[in-house]
This record gives C-alpha cells, sequence and structure tokens, in this order.
C-alpha cells in the first residue's frame, strides 16, 4: 500500500529559497540514510533551514530507496500518542484507545515495508523514541533545536556569504541586490548568514520595494528592537526563540537570563557555576548547548547576540551579576599577585570576590592571560558601573592598571577609570573615588602631565588622610614626590617620599617601598649623593628580597645602570642595564622596555659606540611613538640628536633637537628633565 503524506519542497514556506545549494550538506544527509537506513537527527539553531534540507534529501531518495511510503509530521506541540494514531489512520488501520495497543499495531503495520519517516521539530527524544519503526527496510530523518541523544547527528548551521546573498536575491530581486552590493553585504552579515532571519528581513524588503536595504541594515544593527524589526507575516524570530526556551529546564531557563545580563557575548568555562551560584550551572549550561541556545568556542561559552536580547530582562540578575564580577575581580587579584609577588601597592575594597578556577594561561603567564582578557575586562568595569555596582567597578579598574602601565594602553586605563569614577561618585564612594583619582594621577604622571596629576592627587590625599587609610596615602604620596620632582622642588620631593617609605614600612610592603627607594635616590643623584643613591638602590634589592617580581627589578637595576654610567662606570653600567632590559621583556614591560634602551643608547654614546647608540636609541624611540609616548620620544631623539652631530650629520642632528624640544616645550618641561619618570 503506498502511503505519502510527505510535502512536496515547494509545499514549504520558503523552502526552494531556502536551500539555495546546500548540495553538500543535503548529500550528507542522504549518505547517513542510505544504504543502511538508520536514524539520522538534524540539529541547529533557530532559523537554519532544518526542515528545508529534511524534505529535500527525503524526496532526493525517497521513490528509489523507500517504495512503499513517506510519513512526514510536525512532532511540535504533539505526543506519540497522537502521531501514532494519524499514522494508523493513514495505512487505513483501526486506532485502538490503549497506547501499548497503538504503538504494537504501528509496529506490526510498518515491519515488513520500506518506508521514510521525517519527524520535524522534535522537543525531546522521549517524543521521537516510540515513533521509531524498529525494522529493518525503514530510515526516519528527525530534525530538532536540541541535540538529542540519537545514533546519527548532522550539524546544521549558517549559510556561507555567498550562498545568503543567493537567497535574499532570490526574496528581492537580483537587480535589487546588484543594485545595493554594500547594503546587501551589510544585511547578509547583520543577519548572521541565517535562513529565517533572511528570509524575514527579505519580505520586509520586499513588501517595502521603495525602501534601501540599507534601512533595514540600519534597523537591525539597534540592538533595542531587533527582534521586532524580524517579524513579518507568520514568521517572528521572537516567536521561535520563546518555542526553544519553552521546551528548557527550569534551571536552564534562568540560567539563560542570567548569562543574557552579564554582558559579554563570550564568557569564560567558569560563568554558568557562578552565574548560578552553585554546581547546577553546569548541567543547565549543557542544556542550552544542546538546545543551540549558547555555543561552545575553545574554552568559551558564546551567547548570540540575538539571544541576549531576547533574555535580557526576563529576570533578577543583580546576585548573578555580583558573583561573576567577583569572580573576574578574584582572577584580577590572582593575575597581581603573580606579577608583583604579592597583593601590594594597591588599595583593597570591600567588594566579595567569588572563587573561581583560572584557566591554565593565567597560572603560567599571567601578563598575557591580562592581554587576551582586555576587552572582557574593561566590559566588566562598564557592566559593574551600569549595574550600580560601584565597588566592584572601582576595583576592578583599580587592577587592571597592572596591564595598562606596563602596554602603556592610556586609553583603556582613561575610559575604565573615568566610567568607574562617575558610579562611585553617584554612589557617594569617596573613597572609591580618591582611589581612582589616585591612579588617574599616575595615568597623567606617565603623560608628563603633571599639573593634571596634582589637581587628581589633592582631593584624594584629603580623603585618605580624613579616612586614616593608609594603603591609600601611600600612592598618594609618591604621586606627590614625583608630582615635586617633575618641577623641580626637590626638597618637597625627598619630604613625600619620605612620608611614603614610613608608611609602606608600616604597611610591610616591600614593593611600596622599593619603588619609593627608588625615586628618593634619584633625588640623592641630583643632589650630588652618589653614595647615598647607591644605599637606596642597594636597600631596595634587599627589601625585594625573594619576592622578585621583573617590573620592580628591572626599574631597580634601571637606575643602579644610570648611577653607575653617571660614575663613568660605563662597563658595568652596561652589565646592569643589560640585565634591566632582560627583566623588562620578560614581564613584557613595554614602557619599561624603552626607558632601559634610551639608557643603553645614552651609556653606548658614552662609550664611543656610536652605531650600537644609534640602534638601541631608536629601538626606544619606536617603542615610544608606537605607544605613543610623544615624551618618551622626544628624549630618545634628544640624545639620537648627540650622537648624529657626533657622525657628522649636523642637519639631522638640528632637526631631530628641535622636534624634541618642541615637544618638551609644550609639555613645560626643561631638558634636564629628560629622565622621566619610570613609574610602576
Amino acid at each position: 500500500m503506498q502511503i505519502d503524506l510527505f510535502p512536496r519542497p515547494h509545499q514549504l514556506p520558503a523552502a526552494v529559497a531556502d536551500f539555495v545549494g546546500r548540495e553538500e550538506l543535503v548529500q550528507s544527509v542522504v549518505d547517513g540514510i542510505t544504504p543502511f537506513p538508520q536514524v539520522v537527527l538534524l540539529t541547529g539553531p533557530v532559523g537554519t533551514g532544518k526542515t528545508t534540507l529534511a524534505v529535500h534529501a527525503a524526496h532526493r531518495v525517497a521513490n528509489g530507496c523507500f517504495p512503499d511510503g513517506q510519513l512526514f509530521v510536525r512532532l511540535r506541540g504533539t505526543t506519540p500518542y497522537t502521531v501514532l494514531g494519524r499514522f494508523l489512520t493513514s495505512f487505513g488501520l483501526s486506532v485502538p484507545g490503549d497506547f501499548g495497543a497503538r504503538l504494537s499495531a504501528y509496529r506490526d503495520a510498518v515491519a515488513r515495508q520500506s518506508l521514510l519517516l521525517v519527524l520535524d521539530d522534535a522537543t525531546s527524544v522521549e517524543q521521537v523514541t516510540p515513533l521509531l519503526p524498529h525494522a529493518p527496510g525503514c530510515a526516519v530523518l528527525v530534525t530538532s533545536r536540541h541535540r538529542l541523544r540519537l545514533p546519527h547527528v548532522i550539524d546544521v548551521g549558517a549559510l556561507e556569504p555567498a550562498q545568503a546573498m543567493t537567497l535574499l536575491g532570490n526574496q528581492i530581486g537580483s537587480r535589487r541586490v546588484a543594485g545595493e552590493v554594500a547594503g546587501a553585504d551589510a544585511l547578509v552579515a547583520v543577519s548572521d548568514c541565517l535562513p529565517l532571519t533572511l528570509r524575514i528581513a527579505g519580505a520586509r524588503l520586499a513588501a517595502r520595494p521603495h525602501w534601501p536595504i540599507s534601512l533595514l541594515v540600519e534597523q537591525l544593527k539597534d540592538p533595542r528592537g531587533r527582534l521586532e524589526v524580524l517579524s513579518h507575516g507568520g514568521l517572528s524570530l521572537r516567536a521561535r526563540l520563546e518555542e526553544t526556551t519553552g521546551d528548557l529546564g527550569v534551571h536552564a531557563r534562568r540560567l539563560l537570563w542570567l548569562l543574557a545580563a552579564a554582558g559579554a557575548r563570550r564568557l569564560p568555562s567558569w560563568a554558568p557555576v557562578a552565574a548560578f551560584g552553585d554546581v547546577r550551572g553546569q548541567s543547565a549550561v549543557d542544556e542550552l548547548v544542546s538546545a543551540h541556545l549558547v555555543s561552545v568556542d575553545g574554552d568559551r561559552y558564546v551567547v548570540p547576540e540575538l539571544v541576549r536580547e531576547f533574555a535580557a530582562g526576563k529576570a533578577d540578575t543583580a546576585d548573578a551579576l555580583r558573583r561573576l564580577l567577583g569572580g573576574w575581580l578574584y582572577l584580577l587579584d590572582r593575575a597581581r599577585i603573580a606579577v608583583y609577588g604579592g597583593d601590594f601597592s594597591v588599595v583593597r575594597g570591600s567588594a566579595v570576590r567569588e572563587v573561581v578556577r583560572p584557566d591554565p594561561l593565567l597560572r603560567s603567564d599571567p601578563v598575557a592571560w591580562l592581554e587576551s582578557e582586555r576587552a572582557t575586562l574593561c566590559e566588566a568595569v562598564s557592566l559593574a558601573a551600569e549595574s550600580g555596582l560601584d565597588e566592584l567597578a572601582w576595583e576592578l579598574a583599580h587592577r587592571l592598571v597592572t596591564l595598562f602601565e606596563s602596554r602603556t594602553d592610556y586609553d583603556g586605563w582613561q575610559r575604565t577609570h573615568d566610567v568607574a569614577l562617575a558610579a562611585c561618585e553617584a554612589a557617594g564612594n569617596r573613597r572609591g573615588s580618591a582611589v581612582l583619582r589616585c591612579s588617574l594621577a599616575s595615568l597623567h604622571i606617565s603623560q608628563s602631565r603633571y599639573d593634571l596629576a596634582r589637581e587628581m592627587t589633592v582631593p584624594a590625599k584629603d580623603t585618605f588622610e580624613a579616612l586614616d587609610d593608609l594603603a591609600g596615602l601611600g600612592l598618594v604620596y609618591r604621586n606627590l614626590g614625583i608630582v615635586s620632582r617633575s618641577s623641580g622642588e626637590l626638597a618637597e620631593a625627598r619630604q613625600w617620599y619620605q612620608r611614603g617609605l614610613a608608611v609602606y614600612e608600616r604597611l610591610e610592603d616591600p614593593v611600596g617601598q622599593a619603588s619609593v627607594l627608588q625615586n628618593l635616590a634619584q633625588i640623592d643623584l641630583y643632589d650630588g649623593d652618589t653614595a647615598g643613591a647607591l644605599d637606596r638602590l642597594s636597600a631596595a634589592v634587599d627589601v625585594c628580597d625573594g619576592i622578585g617580581p621583573a617590573r620592580v627589578l628591572a626599574q631597580i637595576n634601571y637606575r643602579l645602570g644610570k648611577l653607575l654610567a653617571s660614575q663613568q662606570r660605563h662597563d658595568q653600567a652596561f652589565d646592569v642595564l643589560t640585565a634591566a632590559l632582560d627583566l623588562a621583556r620578560d614581564g613584557r614591560d613595554r614602557r619599561g622596555e624603552s626607558f632601559v634602551l634610551y639608557a643603553l643608547g645614552g651609556n653606548e654614546f658614552a662609550r664611543g659606540r656610536l652605531g650600537s647608540a644609534r640602534t638601541l636609541l631608536h629601538e626606544a624611540a619606536a617603542i615610544c611613538e608606537a605607544n605613543f609616548d610623544v615624551v618618551g620620544a622626544a628624549r630618545a631623539w634628544l640624545e639620537l640628536s648627540r650622537v648624529h652631530h657626533a657622525c657628522g650629520e649636523t642637519r639631522l642632528a638640528s632637526e631631530m633637537e628641535a622636534a624634541a624640544r618642541a615637544v618638551y616645550s609644550e609639555f613645560g618641561l626643561k631638558p634636564v628633565q629628560g629622565d622621566l619618570i619610570f613609574q610602576m
């Protein structure tokens, strides 16, 4: 008996358009059900065209391989009991009322037949299992938005860009696409090459022939209303997502709402457990991955933007955000401790850390980890500020200075601190505001903008003194010492440094002590007290003994090398500065590297090695220019002008000197201040 309840491709909405030449994928489906018929699952996210592919593949093999007929049924919203009744009716058989009797009658009917079944839009394996014929001549194609436990699975993803463009042309006409190539390309990109999204977009454009494609693109770029735009006639991406999330268990659905609020498209492996608050978050995220609402990319979970928009605002996510941001803060603490050998020279707030599992990169190379997570960590600061979590915002921003300073990432430093400072001021968080102002003062010092540094530091000093906050005062006194030194007020600078040293001694902070000691050594050198400077630097080495953060040791060796060079002990200076260069490079401290290269270049010039001096100074200038450190570059140019003059290149020497002095003049600096602040 011939059975044919199967739709033709043209009977499915836009099925032919969705197909757009996915021959290779269709062939893999055909290979899955012939010549050894079995159960094949087509699975993928909402809107990838699974049903269309199943129909095309089924019609490819139906008559030749399954002569007794084809059965097609949409499973969403049905039960196996109902579907078995429909199948028995199609066979012309009576339909028993008992489920077991229906199942037995169905299996008897198909036992000796060669049938192809397409079970479309299954929501669970329990919905599919009773419908499997268990007959050697039968095959089953299942489509589902969930990765069901079935024998053979084929993943259906987005279209290739060329296929997506063809689909759009089928919808609105190839001539219209050719007339707006840039707009069509942008529409394909913003639609993520999903057939459903493109079908809806194409239908909207087809109904509005006067619209430029770029107008719809702009609407789809607005994250506040894309799901409303992606609805036309009976097609709606929001409705499909509501169906899919309705299939989820309660824990998975709650986790999706929490992850959608996390502010990051790519989430670390620990995020689900941290967001959920316990280990149930892991099984919940596995369910989300199975439902294609979250994907896995290496060690990251990826939440698509449209899914994030759909899920946003559906639950109270405040506690989950605190835990996620607390996880990032915990990891930042770990990274900073690894870089500095301890939790030194930093102000700690009251934000709760969430203990999470650090990835191997953080354990093996904390600087590389900071660099790899830069964008996510900066986004975490903004998310904390926007969510009113001011304490988390300032602590996250403050700890990111470890990265910003070594990489001379002044833009990231400024942006994160501006955002966090606004949140602290709005919340009346005096201490957080003072920490950020002090940190911004350090940024201005790094840029040789000492007046701005003073403006930021003075109110921070008043706050920390009122709070009797030693950790904050250590940072303030060190900054004020640097600012005073920059204006030539050496006696005042010495006083600030000595106050800072006393604070760090009380705190038993060796990194803070070493930083102040080497700055005091520089004051000693200005005063002509080389013996005193050498004692300070020796003390700095001693206080760091056993801790050895590369960046701090590089600074000490830099100062010591400069001291030896000033005593005409150039061979010893070369050895010490070379060690400093290795330390700076080990710590990937580009700013420190530029300082040491500059000092090495000057030392080589003093040794009469003009070629080596030229190479080192050009390298120092190139690093500064790449990092937008115009003052550091000017300092290298000024020294290079001396080298070029010694080589008889007087015109080039004059041009370099003029360029350097123009920069010094712009920043209100004197050439004697060319030995700029090498600050942690």
